[in-house]
Order: C-alpha cells, then structure tokens, then sequence
C-alpha cells in the first residue's frame, strides 16, 4: 500500500465533507496543555486514572454495541503527510449534542521516522488514553469501540479537549517514537462513517494482513493451530503469559 495515495483519500474525504456538512470543525492543538486542562478542569495524567464509568454515571456515549463506531490508528515513516496538530470534527460539538448515545468513529494519524514494528504495535493499542483522562473511559470488543464520558465533566468536555488530550497523552508515553500527530473525530452521522470506512479501506485492509501475518507467525512459534484469531481466542491470556515468558528468557539469552 502506498501511503501517499491513502492520505490523499481521507484529505479528499474531508474536502468533500465541508461541502456538505455544516457540523465541521478544524482545531489546532493548544500551545499549552497544562494550562489547558486546568482551564477545562479535567485532569489528565498518565495511566493514572484506572477507573469504570457505570451506565447511570454516564453523560454521553460514543459509539456502543448499538451505534455505528470504529476506531483507527494508523502510524506512518512519512511525517510530512500528518498536519501535526491539526484536530478535525465532522459533526456535532458536545453543547450541540441532546442524545445519550451517538455514532462515533475516531482516526489517529501518527507520523514517526523509526517506527520499528514493537513501536507500531504499541503505537496502535491506545487504550493507555481510557486510565489517562479523568471522566472519560474507552472500552472496546471485537470489532465494536466506545467511550463514556462522565456527567462530572461533561460541561467542560469537547471533542477539541479530546483530541488536545490523546495528542498530549501520546506525545509523553512515545515521546522517543511520535514526531507528529493527527486526529479525526466523526460523529452523529451514520452514512458519514460508512463512507470513511470506505475511504479507508486500503489502511484497513494493509492493517489486517499485518496483524495475521504477525498471528500466524506467533502461532507457528508456539505451535498453535487453532482456526480463531487471537482476540477471540479463549486462551489469549494464557498464550500472553508464555508469550512474556519467552521474550525475558530470550533477554536472558541475549
């Protein structure tokens, strides 16, 4: 996959959009994150805030097993294809949402000069955000993402706080590996995200085959030979454990 041509796509995409959609939004990143936390009065810390938001504790969902949702992290060598900074929203802001639960997708493009493939592995697990941000929790299964946010912040939330937040909380745990960063945020608009999805297809597509080649190599390692993919797999947290057993006895090796 050349990842010029795919870029090239989702700026399309978004020309195409802000011709049509009144809901679009483009914010820069803020030149103080502290200062722009405490005026928001959320606090957001790394992997400090290990915490489950209850249904009746929530404000607003995103996505959901019921709504339309996906999310995407795509990191690439080629730093001059991200505007880095840049926060874009094709939708509504939370003061112009009335719902509890709304269609949401969410792409995150991240550009490094030494990706090396522990890097993008690690890069593209962000889960790391859900105990980072005060309020805010992410939870996700195969194939289906959300995110809850808590009726304690959600006067002082926005999807441009968000974005300042995932920007700010990957520039400290990769600070050795994110050169730049970009994000997209979609929501309220169902037949929107099916057309992302579509227009996205190429970064899914090469994101899949890395991921079963990666499986399929793992699994003639230990000798495996199940049919499954390894996060529907009942023994995943077993196999993870002798997974981390190798690698220390391969750095005792070395």
């Amino acid at each position: 996959m050349e990842n010029l041509k795919a870029i090239e796509k989702i700026r399309e995409f978004i020309k195409n959009q802000s011709q049509f959609v009144k809901e679009l939004y483009i914010y820069e990143k803020t030149s103080n994150f502290p200062d722009f936390f405490k005026k928001a009065n959320i606090r957001v810390d790394i992997e400090n805030f290990n915490q489950i938001i209850l249904k009746e504790e929530t404000a607003l969902e995103l996505g959901g097993v019921n709504k339309k949702s996906f999310s995407l992290v795509f990191p690439i060598n080629e730093i001059d294809l991200v505007i880095d900074g840049q926060i874009t929203l094709i939708g509504k802001e939370m003061d112009q949402i009335s719902d509890k639960s709304i269609d949401f997708g969410l792409f995150i493009l991240i550009g490094s000069n030494k990706i090396t493939e522990k890097d993008f592995d690690a890069l593209r697990h962000f889960n790391f955000i859900s105990n980072s941000i005060d309020g805010f929790m992410i939870r996700t299964i195969p194939r289906r993402f959300w995110c809850r946010i808590s009726k304690n912040i959600i006067n002082n939330f926005s999807f441009e706080f968000l974005g300042n937040a995932i920007m700010h909380l990957y520039k400290q745990k990769f600070k050795d590996s994110v050169n730049s960063i970009e994000i997209i945020f979609i929501n309220s608009y169902p037949d929107i995200i099916d057309e992302f999805m579509d227009v996205s297809q190429d970064i899914r597509n090469y994101l899949d085959l890395k991921w079963k080649d990666k499986i399929e190599k793992w699994k003639k390692r230990i000798d495996c030979d199940y049919e499954w993919e390894c996060d529907a797999c009942p023994y995943y947290d077993t196999c993870e454990e002798i997974k981390e057993v190798l690698e220390e006895r391969n750095k005792i090796g070395d």
